[in-house]
């Protein structure tokens, strides 16, 4: 069952979350929301 493979990758821990790659995906993410952010900062208030 896909459910119980998804349970062991949790189950797994911290290790297991970033071994999975979403780490990248979530980093990638903040650093473009920051960015953006900043530069809405810069034209609004610059």
């Amino acid at each position: 069952m896909p459910d119980e493979d998804i349970r062991d990758r949790i189950d797994m821990g911290t290790f297991g979350f970033l071994r999975s790659g979403w780490w990248v995906l979530h980093v990638v993410a903040i650093v473009a929301v920051a960015y953006l952010g900043y530069y809405i900062f810069r034209w609004m208030w610059g």
